[in-house]
């Protein structure tokens, strides 16, 4: 059976099972969520990472990540309904969705909420930053493609970032090199990174060096 018709009550029981933590909360729409130990007696409001996947997130992939929240002292949190070969704007109401989950449930700074996605799923944290930058203040997006810029209106793009991650022998890295040079120019503040190989995800400590770039351009924002 697809992991995309079982329920979240089963997800999370078989995420506890195959050893993940308990942790992991995931709610009726399936969307996952993650407070570090530090994080549960804490009266300050802290960034957000919020995990997109090309198939549906689920508890296993915020799993994968709960590392990155553990060290960046970050609120961790997925979209289950966001995909590829389904529409952008559908994508996007169901993240802003959860964004707004994670702003009414948790100790969440609304002004650091950022986004994850790779390949196609980081083409929508970046077409979801273009559509709402007063609630996406930054995306890190890994192989993606230029395909969201007919979204962006630069004039509302100042104070947002985005952390560019590609491959010597991705089929976008040159989308990715003339995303990050017009992101400069335009001033979105923009930062990218080559590794060795090709189109393909990375390890965790990927994610972790956008979200250390993102947490030091945002310092003046508060812990």
């Amino acid at each position: 059976m697809s992991t995309a018709r079982l329920g979240p009550a089963v997800l999370l029981l078989a995420a506890v099972a195959a050893g993940l933590t308990p942790a992991v909360f995931c709610d009726p729409d399936s969307d996952c969520f993650y407070l570090p130990p530090g994080l549960r007696d804490s009266a300050g409001r802290v960034p957000a990472l919020l995990i997109l996947h090309c198939n549906g997130a689920s508890p296993v992939d915020l799993d994968t990540c709960r590392f990155v929240a553990d060290s960046m002292g970050w609120v961790l949190a997925s979209c289950h309904a966001s995909r590829n070969r389904r529409g952008v704007q559908l994508n996007d109401a169901d993240i802003v969705r959860t964004v707004c989950k994670l702003l009414t449930r948790y100790p969440v700074d609304p002004q650091r909420v950022f986004l994850f996605g790779f390949s196609g799923q980081g083409v929508q944290a970046l077409a979801t930053m273009f559509m709402h930058p007063e609630l996406i203040r930054g995306a890190v997006a890994t192989c993606a493609h230029d395909g969201a810029l007919p979204l962006a209106r630069f004039d509302r793009l100042q104070a947002n970032l985005a952390y560019l991650v590609t491959r010597e022998q991705d089929w976008n890295l040159g989308s990715n090199r003339s995303m990050y040079d017009t992101f400069n120019l335009r001033g979105l503040r923009a930062a990218i990174t080559t590794t060795p190989g090709e189109h393909g995800p990375g390890p965790w400590q990927e994610i972790l060096a956008g979200c250390r770039w993102l947490k030091l351009q945002t310092r003046g924002d508060g812990p």
